[in-house]
């Protein structure tokens, strides 16, 4: 949520300062403080649906726990279709053999499967 209410730090304040103090009204900055709290819920769940795939989606995998690199190696499958080692190496500025641990617990997971053999391969939602 705090990356709702950095974007327009004259937003916020102005709602903070709507509090009448006389009446202790805080209507307006509930308003502001609710659609913060909404649109961060959207943002969230536009995630997960970006990175889930379609076995995910049906709950057939139950849940799982990524971390923030596998978030965004997900995401990248979602948008590009396929990752390489390559580009999770040149994503993160980490080595080979960093980006191949986090292959391979996407791959433990049952989330990503291997195609294609030695420089040709890459990786896709499984």
């Amino acid at each position: 949520m705090d990356d709702f209410y950095d974007n327009d730090i004259l937003a916020y304040y102005a709602a903070l300062n709507s509090v009448d103090q006389k009446t202790l009204d805080i209507t307006d900055w509930l308003e502001y403080f609710l659609k913060g709290v909404l649109t961060s819920i959207s943002r969230v769940k536009e995630q997960i649906l970006l990175i889930s795939p379609e076995q995910h989606k049906k709950g057939l995998k139950g849940q799982i726990e990524l971390n923030e690199r596998q978030i965004m190696i997900m995401e990248y499958i979602s948008t590009r279709g396929k990752i390489t080692s390559a580009e999770i190496q040149n994503m993160f500025s980490i080595s080979r053999q960093a980006a191949y641990k986090e292959i391979k617990k996407l791959l433990d997971m049952d989330l990503i499967e291997k195609k294609g053999e030695s420089k040709a391969t890459y990786y896709l939602f499984k």
